[in-house]
Order: C-alpha cells, then structure tokens, then sequence
C-alpha cells in the first residue's frame, strides 16, 4: 500500500511540474507574439470562422507571407510587404526588421551597409532608401522600348 501512495504522490508531483512547464511555454509563447506585433494566442483555432466578421474568417484560412526582395521593383515589394504588415498586425518597430529577413542576393550588402550608416533606420526612410537605389516606377512603357531596339 506504502508503495503505491508513493507512485500515485510521484505522479502528482511530475503532472504539477509538467503543468508548470506549460503555463511557462505559453506565457514565452504570448510575449513572442507580442514582439512580433501580433496578437495573443487564442484557445480558439485561427482557422474557425464563429464570431467573426466575413473579411477576418476569410483572411483567417489564408496563409500570407512576406515576399522576397532581390533588387527588382522596389515599388511593387513595398506594396506587398505593407498589404503583409496590415494582415499581420505589424508594428512599425518590427517592419524594418522582418524587411531585412526577407533581402536576398545582393540586397542583403546593401541593406547592412544602410542599417550601419542610417541612424534609427525606421520602415518610411527604408522605403524612400529601396527606391532610391533600386528605381521606382517605370514611367515608360516597357513594350515601347522593346519595339525601338529593332
């Protein structure tokens, strides 16, 4: 009898520490997203329409991600990464940094030289920097000039 008190007293003690455990991930879990700009994690999948407005449950199901840049229209890349920011709930604090994730090629050089010489490098200075050394729009018709280099 003395032998299973002490098993069941045990398990107890390991559910106590493993329910410890848990409520410690999901705080780090919450201030996670917190950092990330996004809201607290619910018990309730995203995926579920329930409650919410037509627009959120079919943004809900959808996947977005943040597109890549790699030096071709900088005006297009700014307009999608702000439509993924708004999806998201990105704060500003965190734009320039999920921007820099997304360089790729020589982009990367370039956005590390800007971020050591660009004090307080916030995402409206970024942009202004992306299309400055990148182009902004093409104001000429691309098939114009196609057909004047025949």
């Amino acid at each position: 009898m003395g032998e299973m008190q002490s098993t069941q007293e045990q398990m107890q003690s390991t559910l106590q520490t493993m329910a410890q455990q848990m409520q410690q991930q999901s705080h780090v879990l919450t201030e996670l997203s917190k950092q990330l700009g996004r809201k607290e994690p619910t018990s309730v999948s995203e995926n579920s329409v329930g409650d919410s407005s037509q627009g959120e449950s079919r943004l809900a199901g959808k996947k977005v991600k943040l597109p890549l840049f790699e030096g071709e229209d900088p005006v297009a890349w700014i307009t999608r990464a702000e439509i993924y920011f708004d999806v998201q709930g990105t704060v500003d604090e965190m734009r320039v940094k999920l921007a820099r994730l997304s360089m790729e090629g020589s982009t990367i050089h370039w956005f590390n030289l800007l971020m050591e010489t660009e004090d307080d490098l916030s995402w409206e200075k970024l942009k202004k920097a992306l299309i400055a050394r990148y182009g902004g729009r093409r104001l000429e018709n691309p098939f114009e000039e196609l057909a004047t280099l025949k």
